[in-house]
């Protein structure tokens, strides 16, 4: 599976949709009922999001509640073409009883399809929007950001003074 740095590397379609910070909002106020997926798609969407980012030296991503901040941000922040592949990409592993397999094995059924997947545009594929979801949602929590990442409350400490070579430009705030 995707190692967790990847996010930061190949960066996200979700992170430059301008209802992520509704969407962020309703997270955080939000209790934590599903209100775009069934209750079986949400089964199947709490075993894949751990399979994309499982518990390590780190949180896994149900504990930071991943599963709901995907019910909230797809309808509100994906295309009705990128809803759709990733309903029909859900029904196609609950077919399968993904939420009900081995580890072993939902690992393995999510690699076949990520395979599957890679060559299609991302509004077309199942496994490019999960794992954009799953690590946006992931990194933007609480748990994400303190536990998972290196979390400095203030980066480098202040420094009020920095001393600037001919023609550097200077740090914004």
């Amino acid at each position: 599976m995707p190692d967790r740095r990847s996010f930061l590397v190949a960066g996200s379609v979700l992170m430059s949709h301008a209802a992520l910070e509704g969407v962020q909002a309703a997270f955080a106020a939000a209790p934590r009922r599903a209100s775009f997926f069934t209750d079986a798609e949400m089964a199947t969407v709490a075993a894949l999001v751990d399979v994309v980012l499982p518990a390590t030296d780190s949180p896994a991503a149900t504990e930071a509640d991943t599963h709901y901040f995907i019910d909230l941000a797809l309808p509100a922040c994906a295309s009705p073409e990128a809803q759709q592949a990733f309903r029909s990409g859900l029904a196609a592993l609950g077919r399968d009883g993904f939420a009900r397999q081995s580890p072993e094995e939902k690992a393995r059924l999510l690699r076949a399809r990520a395979e599957r997947d890679m060559a299609l545009p991302y509004d077309q594929s199942f496994f490019k929007i999960l794992k954009d979801y799953t690590l946006t949602g992931y990194f933007l929590s609480a748990i994400g950001a303190t536990r998972a990442l290196a979390y400095e409350r203030v980066p480098g400490g202040y420094q009020g003074d920095l001393p600037l070579a001919p023609g550097q430009k200077a740090w914004t705030l």
